[in-house]
């Protein structure tokens, strides 16, 4: 089976599945001197509680060694590994935590995200963002849906990915079904920002929310992480009228918070 994205820009496009001896020969990149990834990333680590919809860790590969060199200290409270095990391998430990099925498309989906980012020009890079959702192993080495998600990419001198922060968030208390996903969120195109791959032979719908051209410029703008404050600032709009809006949305998706909102609508590709 394939990959296959709904409608990206008129057009369908198919990440094939990928094993990692051929995902490590296209993605290996030459050497830069950064000796400290932890540090270039400080700013988007500090702000990870703003968007995680739930527990997170996250891990620091070079792609350079394709070797894992840095991991968050809480690793081993939601995988079944240590943070000093998790540094000794090379990216491919990932299968050891990941489910089998879902890890050659995850392969798949990352350098499809990698090589669309690197066609892209450096200016507009920062307006797309990639989320793979896929099941992981906790601690007790059971499996449970977690999104993978992709803050910041760094690249060499020639234009390639070197390094990402990758911050992989807890999702079991969704549920979201048994084929893994990827969207695509364009945050420069107000009236369908939402794109969505799923691993399947057809597309499948469900039914779309009424939702109104305000409801969605607001869902936009709290997707790109802003607050109920800045983002009546942006619309020129009440913060009661924007908290107004966020009621009446999760009441429209059934959805109890605003990480459940953001999720439903990413996951249902209701926009």
């Amino acid at each position: 089976m394939l990959l296959k994205t709904s409608a990206f820009m008129d057009n369908n496009y198919e990440i094939q599945p990928l094993q990692f001896p051929e995902f490590t020969s296209n993605l290996k990149v030459k050497k830069e001197r950064i000796r400290n990834f932890q540090k270039v990333f400080k700013n988007e680590i500090d702000n990870i509680p703003k968007y995680a919809i739930g527990p997170y860790f996250w891990f620091i590969p070079d792609n350079s060694k394709m070797a894992i060199v840095q991991t968050s200290d809480n690793i081993h409270e939601l995988t079944s590994y240590k943070k000093n095990e998790w540094k000794k391998y090379e990216p491919e430990f990932l299968s050891k935590v990941m489910h089998e099925e879902d890890w050659i498309y995850f392969l798949g989906g990352v350098q499809y995200m990698l090589q669309f980012l690197e066609k892209t020009p450096i200016s507009e890079r920062k307006n797309y963002r990639f989320n793979i959702y896929a099941r992981i192993k906790n601690e007790k080495s059971e499996y449970r849906w977690m999104v993978v998600q992709f803050p910041k990419i760094i690249y060499n001198k020639e234009g390639k990915g070197l390094s990402s922060l990758i911050v992989v968030s807890d999702l079991s208390h969704f549920s979201i079904g048994n084929q893994p996903v990827m969207t695509l969120i364009d945050t420069t195109n107000s009236r369908k920002p939402f794109y969505k791959a799923i691993v399947e032979k057809t597309e499948t719908y469900v039914n779309k929310a009424n939702i109104t051209k305000r409801e969605r410029e607001i869902l936009a703008l709290m997707i790109n992480g802003k607050t109920s404050p800045e983002i009546a600032e942006k619309l020129f709009i009440s913060y009661h009228t924007v908290e107004n809006h966020k009621k009446n949305l999760r009441v429209k998706t059934a959805s109890k918070t605003s990480a459940e909102l953001i999720y439903y609508v990413l996951h249902h590709n209701i926009l």
